[in-house]
C-alpha cells in the first residue's frame, strides 16, 4: 500500500508520469516514462501486452517507480497484470482524462479503450513495498531487490 510522507506523498498527487524500471529474468533493467493513476494504495497503468515492460512484469513482477522525474521520489514494488476488470479500466481512463485533459479525450483514450477490449493491452497494478528512504533514484545498472 502506498503510505509515504513528504515528497513521495506529494509526488503521488502531482506527478504527471512515473519512471518505471522493470527487471528481466536475467537481471537486466530498463526504465521508461509512463502515465499512471493511484487508487486504493496501488498504482495502475496500461501498456501493450507485447511491450518489453509487460513481458518483464509477467516474468518477474519486480519494479521500481520514480515519480515525476527519473530522480524523483521513488519506491520498489511488485507489479502484475489485471485482466477482466472493466471497472478498473474505466477508472484508469477517467483518471487519465482528468490528468491529461487534451490528449486522452482526443486520441489516447479511444486508442487505449480499443486495445484493452481486444486484449492487446493489459492493465498493470503496482503494489508498493516500503518507500525508499529519501526517495533516492535507482542506481544505474543496479537491479531492485
Amino acid at each position: 500500500m502506498v503510505d509515504a510522507a513528504g515528497s513521495l506523498a506529494r509526488a503521488l498527487q502531482t506527478a504527471k508520469r512515473m519512471y518505471l524500471t522493470t527487471v528481466s529474468t536475467s537481471g537486466r533493467s530498463g526504465t521508461v516514462p509512463t502515465w499512471f493513476m493511484v487508487m486504493d494504495g496501488a498504482l495502475y497503468f496500461t501498456t501493450l501486452r507485447a511491450s518489453l515492460k509487460a513481458r518483464r512484469i509477467k516474468a518477474t513482477g519486480r519494479v521500481r517507480v520514480a515519480l515525476g522525474a527519473p530522480d524523483g521520489p521513488s519506491f520498489e514494488g511488485r507489479a502484475e497484470g489485471v485482466d477482466d476488470r472493466p471497472d478498473l479500466e474505466e477508472a484508469v481512463l477517467a483518471a487519465y482524462r482528468r490528468k491529461y485533459p487534451l490528449v486522452v479525450p482526443l486520441f489516447m483514450g479511444p486508442w487505449i479503450r480499443k486495445r484493452l477490449a481486444r486484449k492487446e493491452s493489459v492493465l498493470i497494478r503496482i503494489t508498493p513495498a516500503l518507500p525508499v528512504p529519501g526517495g533516492r533514484p535507482p542506481t544505474p545498472g543496479a537491479t531492485p531487490s
